[in-house]
C-alpha cells in the first residue's frame, strides 16, 4: 500500500494537529487573525504554483507541501476558534449577576439517581439592568413531575454555576470533559422554573421520536426476559438507559462493551445486511447509483432511530462516503472515505477530536484496515467454519492491537479474554441484528412479532450467557494499568514501523522499530527512576473523610479514614495508578484531640489540624494546593478556617521535589 495514494489521510492529520494545538497557542486570538493568516498562506501558495518554473523544481517540491500543510494546520485552528464559545462576547462566560434566564431544552430527559438531566440552550438573561441577549449551554437538573420534551421553553430562576474543576490530581476532570463539548455551566433547579411553552418539534423529528418509542415498547412486550430486553434495546435501538450495572460490567470485563454502543459495527451490519440481498457492487452503474442511494437513506434512518449519537454519526458519515465511492467504482479504497468522513465531522465540530468514542472508532478502523490482512494471512484453515472464526478473530485482534494504548490510557484495564469473547460477541451481535431488524420492521404484526421476538429473546439469552461466562474466569481483566501520552505515541510509532517492515521488508524499517523500542525502554526507565525518587505527602479532598498518601523512596504509605468507596475509586485511586502504584503500606496516625499526628516511616512527625487538615508547622515544609488542574505553591502561611477546595501536597526541603 502506498500512502501517497490517500491524500485525505494527510489532510485530516494536519487539520487535527491545528485543532489540538489551538488551546495552547491560539485560544487568546480572535478568529479573524487565523482567517487572515489562512488567506495570506493560500494566496502565497497559489502565487508560487502559478509562477512555477522547472529549474526550481526541487525547491518547489519542498516549499509547496510545507505551505499546504501549514495552511491545513491554520485551518484547523481557525475552525476551532469559530466553535470556541469563549470567543463570543454574549456568552454566559462574560455575563455576571444573572437573576433568571430563558432557555430551550434540546434533548429528551435522562433519569439520574436523584433528578432528571437535560441540556438547555440559553438565549436571554435577566440581570439588574433588565433582560439582555445571551448565549450558552447549561446542564440542567430538574424534578419536574412531567417529562420536559425537546423544544420546551422555560424561564428559570437563579444563576447557573460554573462546573467545578477536579478536586484531586489525576481524578476525572468533568469540567474539562464538558468544556470540550462547549458546556461550562450546570444548574440544579428542582421545580424552580416556569414552563412557558411545551416542546414543539419538527414533524420529521416527532415522527422518528414516536417511532423509536413505539419500537422500544415492542421490544419490551415481545422479549420477555429482562436481561435479553436490555441487550436488545442497546443493540437494536441504542437505548442503554435501562442497562443494569452488572450486565454492563460483564460486557466490559469480557472486552465486548463495543457491541452495546451503537456505532460503526452496527451501521456496518445494516450496510452488510443490505448488501447480502441486493449486491449493488455487481449491478450496472446506474442501478448501482439507485441501490446505493437507497442504502444511504436507510443508514441515516437507522442512525436517526438510534438517537444520532456521535458514534452513529461517525459511522453513518463514513459508510455514506464509502457508498458514494462505490457509485464510481466497484472496489474503492476505504482510506480516503474514512479520512474524509473524519474531516467533515471535524469541520462541523472540531472538538469531537477529544471524544473518546471518536478516537477509539477511527483508531480501530485504521487498525483493522492495516493489520487484519496481515494477521489473517498467518493461518489458512481448511474448514469453512474455522475460516469464518479466524476472520472474526483477526478483526478483533487488529482492532485491539490499534486501540489498546488508548483503552489503557482512559480505562486503565485490559480484557484478558478479548480474543475469545469476540468469537461470542461479534457473531452473537450479528445474529441478534439479523433477527432483530426483521422483528422491528414487522413488530406491528402480532403473530410474526411473537415468533421473531421469541427467537431474538433466545439468541440474546445465549449471547449473555456466553459473555457472563468470561467474567467468571480467573484473571478476566488486568486492572490498574497506565500509559501516558508519550508512551501511546511511541507504541503507535512502533506498530506503524512494524507494519512497514512486514509489508515492505526494508532494512531501514528494522532500525526504526529498534529505535522506537530503545526510546520506549529509556522512557520507562526514566519514569521508574523518577517514581523511586518521589518524596511527598498528599492529602486528598474527599469530603469529611481523611485520605493521606505518603510516598518515600518508591514506596507508598497510606491512611484512609471515613472515605466511602466511590470517593476512593474516583478521587484517590486514579493518582495511585498514574503516579505511585496501588500497593500501599500502613501510615501510622495518632489522634491528639484537635490534631492528627502522622508518624512518617523516615522518622519525621507531622501534625495536621483535624478541621482543615493543614500542617501545624509550615516552616520546614513546602505547601501546594491543587487548583485548576495544577499545583500552586502556597507562599504565605495558610490560615484558612475550612479545608482547602482541592488536594494539598506537602514536600520537604531536604529531599528533591520531583513534582514542583
Amino acid at each position: 500500500m502506498r500512502f501517497n495514494e490517500f491524500p485525505f489521510l494527510r489532510y485530516t492529520a494536519f487539520f487535527i494537529l491545528g485543532v489540538l494545538i489551538y488551546p495552547s497557542i491560539g485560544s487568546d486570538l480572535r478568529p479573524y487573525v487565523f482567517l487572515w493568516v489562512l488567506l495570506a498562506g493560500t494566496a502565497l501558495y497559489l502565487a508560487l504554483a502559478f509562477l512555477y518554473r522547472p529549474k526550481f523544481r526541487r525547491r518547489y517540491l519542498q516549499l509547496l507541501p510545507f505551505l499546504a500543510y501549514t495552511n491545513l494546520v491554520v485551518m484547523g485552528m481557525y475552525t476551532a476558534s469559530l466553535r470556541d464559545v469563549s470567543q463570543d462576547p454574549t456568552h454566559l462566560l462574560h455575563v455576571s449577576g444573572i437573576q433568571a434566564y430563558l432557555a430551550v431544552f434540546r434533548e429528551t430527559d435522562q433519569q439520574k439517581p436523584n433528578s432528571v438531566v437535560n441540556l438547555a440552550d440559553v438565549y436571554a438573561v435577566r440581570t439588574a439592568d433588565g433582560w439582555q441577549e445571551a448565549r450558552g449551554k447549561v446542564q440542567v437538573y430538574h424534578r419536574s413531575s412531567t417529562p420536559l420534551l425537546p423544544g420546551s421553553v422555560l424561564m428559570i430562576q437563579g444563576s447557573p454555576e460554573r462546573i467545578a474543576p477536579a478536586k484531586n490530581p489525576e481524578a476525572f476532570d468533568y469540567e474539562t470533559f464538558m468544556a470540550r463539548k462547549q458546556i461550562y455551566f450546570s444548574h440544579f433547579i428542582g421545580a424552580n422554573f416556569q414552563l412557558l411553552q411545551t416542546g414543539s418539534l419538527a414533524s420529521w423529528y416527532t415522527g422518528i421520536l414516536r417511532l423509536s418509542q413505539h419500537l422500544e415498547q415492542q421490544v419490551e412486550r415481545y422479549i420477555r426476559d429482562d436481561a435479553s430486553a436490555q441487550i436488545a434495546k442497546a443493540l437494536l435501538l441504542g437505548q442503554k438507559k435501562d442497562l443494569d450495572e452488572e450486565i454492563g460490567a460483564a460486557y466490559a470485563t469480557a472486552g465486548a462493551m463495543h457491541v452495546l454502543a451503537v456505532s460503526g459495527l452496527h451501521v456496518g451490519m445494516v450496510y452488510g445486511f443490505i448488501f447480502l440481498f441486493f449486491k449493488p457492487h455487481r449491478a450496472a452503474r446506474y442501478q448501482r447509483v439507485v441501490l446505493l442511494s437507497a442504502v444511504v437513506l436507510l443508514i441515516w434512518l437507522y442512525a436517526a432511530l438510534t438517537g444520532l449519537s456521535p458514534s452513529v454519526l461517525r459511522a453513518a458519515a463514513m459508510f455514506t462516503f464509502i457508498s458514494l465511492a462505490q457509485m464510481k467504482s466497484r472496489n474503492p479504497s476505504i482510506f480516503n472515505p474514512l479520512a474524509l468522513s473524519a474531516m467533515l465531522l471535524l469541520l462541523y465540530d472540531p472538538f469531537l477530536v477529544y471524544a473518546v468514542g471518536f478516537q477509539l472508532s477511527y483508531t480501530a478502523l485504521l487498525g483493522i484496515l492495516l493489520f487484519q490482512p496481515i494477521i489473517r494471512s498467518l493461518w489458512n484453515p481448511g474448514a469453512r467454519w474455522l475460516s469464518y472464526l479466524w476472520d472474526i478473530s483477526s478483526v478483533g485482534m487488529a482492532a485491539q492491537l490499534a486501540t489498546f494504548p488508548l483503552s489503557i490510557y482512559y480505562f486503565h484495564a485490559f480484557p484478558t479474554y478479548f480474543f475469545l469473547s469476540n468469537l461470542v460477541a461479534i457473531p452473537g451481535a450479528f445474529l441478534i441484528m439479523a433477527l432483530g431488524l426483521p422483528f422491528l420492521l414487522l413488530s406491528s404484526l402480532p403473530a410474526i412479532a411473537e415468533f421473531l421476538g421469541e427467537w431474538v429473546n433466545r439468541a440474546t439469552w445465549l449471547v449473555n450467557e456466553g459473555i457472563f461466562s468470561f467474567q467468571r474466569l480467573p484473571f478476566a481483566k488486568i486492572d490498574f494499568l497506565h500509559f501516558n501520552l508519550p508512551q501511546i505515541f511511541l507504541i503507535w510509532m512502533g506498530l506503524f514501523f512494524s507494519y512497514l517492515l512486514i509489508t515492505r521488508r526494508k532494512k531501514s524499517h528494522v532500525y526504526l522499530v529498534l529505535l522506537v523500542l530503545f526510546l520506549l525502554g529509556g522512557y520507562r526507565i526514566g519514569q521508574t527512576w523518577k517514581k523511586i525518587n518521589q518524596h511527598y505527602l498528599l492529602v486528598y479532598r474527599v469530603g469529611q473523610g481523611l485520605a493521606v498518601d505518603y510516598t518515600f523512596r518508591g514506596q507508598l504509605y497510606s491512611t484512609i479514614v471515613g472515605v466511602d468507596e466511590s470517593d476512593f475509586t474516583y478521587q484517590v485511586l486514579p493518582h495511585r495508578i498514574k503516579r505511585t502504584g496501588t500497593r500501599a503500606g500502613n501510615l501510622l496516625t495518632l489522634d491528639r484531640g484537635k490534631l492528627i499526628r502522622l508518624e512518617l516511616p523516615d522518622g519525621k512527625k507531622l501534625d495536621l489540624e483535624k478541621r482543615t487538615f493543614r500542617p501545624v508547622d509550615s516552616e520546614h515544609i513546602r505547601l501546594y494546593f491543587w487548583q485548576a488542574g495544577a499545583w500552586h505553591l502556597q507562599k504565605a502561611p495558610y490560615s484558612g478556617l475550612l479545608p482547602p477546595q482541592g488536594a494539598m501536597k506537602i514536600t520537604f526541603p531536604d529531599s528533591p521535589d520531583m513534582f514542583r
